[in-house]
């Protein structure tokens, strides 16, 4: 019984922190920049061998011989690790039908939660007693999951996604815990200044569309919400005709194409999905503050952007890592955090959303510092869409962005999720043996030709706080 407890406990505590999450990272790139703020290793290696180095292991094609599922896969038996990585397309919460914002929410995380062979305290057990690690997340486009287990207990893990798949528990008691979880969530939003700036940019920015939602849903659909509705949306979305999967790991094609018939070829093979037409953006409106006496006021700023398949994508990615996306040593960052002492942070991103690419960008600062820190954004917004940028800061930036690349197949998990992402963005399968000639590639003239392009524009402000101090 003490076991139990603890196994109930756990699920509860982590259903709350994803829900807490959600809350705080409503539109998930927007503060994400907290990350760059922390130590940086990337840019000990910017001078270092990798850059010489490339990506020598093949990428392959696999075709289940059943179902005829397609997969990317990348076998590699150095340690007796396979990670699945898989999304099903359209079918995040962008897509939840009216009367019904939650579901796609709801449902990701009762997947973690059981199958009709085992209940939510045998199923975790089941998994941390084999080093099982099975989970699910709605993103705004799409429904991703992932799983990761050793050689030895592969055959396992892939019974046990099948069965969450094909055979979710979807209990009355873990429902009813859920959904008091997200309606909790729901109030923490109004209590976190980034989620409700967060939310409000959402609305100022996409209006009616679909993007515009609350992640966490809304409080009188949660509520609504039924068992026949969440069984309803896994057999209209979890289809195999929007399924993307990458493989990695010890596995062989053969093992790879046998697990993608096991796991989900007893899918639908065609499913209900809402389609979701691409967003007119509102970029030129007014400046918008919330306001809020607050001790850091929070702002947000966007202009247009570019989709993954654009020309100009790697030279815009250049452009933006120079001037807010790289840190401490960006552009923005030295002369509003370095110089001035006028901020902890200051950032810039981009969002290569199908719907609604952007370059989007954040900070924070005291009510007193925040018409400077919001003028150094502008005036270094403009002096790089003028001036551009120099040859030294052009050379560093491509050592950077070659030197690093290598670093992001430090684990299996991330191929697996980096192999999902090449097949959505149809870069190809040569992509990581081609990534970084493509950087290589980039003229100093192409960068400077995009920022002045998308950054001419002064970008529009959405902030929370007291800014008339």
């Amino acid at each position: 019984m003490p076991k139990r407890r603890y196994y109930q406990n756990r699920s509860k505590q982590g259903k709350l922190k994803y829900f807490v999450l959600g809350a705080l990272l409503v539109a998930g790139a927007y503060f994400g920049y907290k990350t760059y703020f922390c130590f940086n290793p990337d840019r000990l290696v910017a001078n270092s061998v990798l850059k010489e180095k490339t990506f020598d292991t093949k990428v392959e094609e696999i075709i289940s011989p059943k179902y005829k599922i397609k997969a990317y896969l990348f076998e590699d038996d150095t340690n007796p690790i396979i990670a699945v990585n898989f999304l099903f397309k359209n079918a995040g919460y962008a897509g939840n039908e009216e009367k019904k914002d939650g579901l796609a929410q709801m449902a990701a995380t009762l997947l973690d939660d059981g199958t009709e062979k085992l209940n939510r305290v045998a199923y975790r057990e089941e998994l941390e007693k084999y080093a099982i690690n099975i989970s699910f997340s709605a993103g705004r486009d799409d429904m991703n999951g992932t799983l990761l287990t050793t050689k030895a207990q592969s055959r396992r893990a892939f019974g046990l996604l099948k069965d969450v798949l094909l055979t979710p528990r979807f209990d009355e008691e873990d429902i009813t815990q859920v959904r008091q979880e997200m309606l909790m969530g729901l109030k923490i939003q109004q209590e976190q200044p980034q989620s409700v700036l967060s939310l409000a940019a959402n609305k100022e920015l996409f209006g009616q569309h679909p993007y515009a939602k609350n992640p966490l849903g809304e409080a009188k659909d949660i509520a609504q919400i039924s068992r026949a509705d969440l069984v309803e949306y896994v057999k209209d979305h979890l289809t195999r005709s929007n399924l993307i999967v990458g493989v990695a790991g010890d596995i062989s094609a053969a093992e790879a194409g046998k697990m993608l018939d096991d796991v989900f070829g007893a899918l639908p093979e065609n499913g209900k999905m809402a389609f979701i037409r691409k967003a007119d953006v509102d970029f030129a409106g007014d400046d918008v503050t919330i306001a809020k006496d607050l001790p850091q006021s929070i702002a947000f700023f966007v202009v247009p952007g570019v989709t993954r398949q654009s020309e100009d994508f790697y030279p815009l990615y250049v452009a933006n890592d120079i001037l807010g996306g790289s840190g401490l040593t960006s552009r923005l960052s030295l002369a509003a955090r370095e110089k001035e002492a006028l901020t902890y942070g200051v950032y810039t991103y981009l969002s290569v959303a199908e719907k609604a690419p952007l370059v989007g960008g954040g900070f924070s600062a005291t009510p007193e510092n925040f018409a400077k820190v919001k003028e150094i954004v502008k005036q270094e917004w403009q002096k790089i869409a003028s001036k551009g940028v120099s040859k030294q800061e052009f050379e560093a930036e491509i050592n950077y962005l070659l030197a690093s690349y290598n670093l992001r197949f430090a684990s299996i998990r991330n191929i697996a999720e980096i192999l999902s992402a090449m097949q959505k963005e149809n870069l190809g399968i040569d992509f990581l043996q081609k990534r970084n000639d493509y950087i290589r590639n980039i003229k100093l003239q192409d960068v400077n030709m995009a920022a002045k392009k998308y950054f001419a524009k002064n970008p529009r402000f959405i902030a929370i706080g007291n800014n008339e101090k």
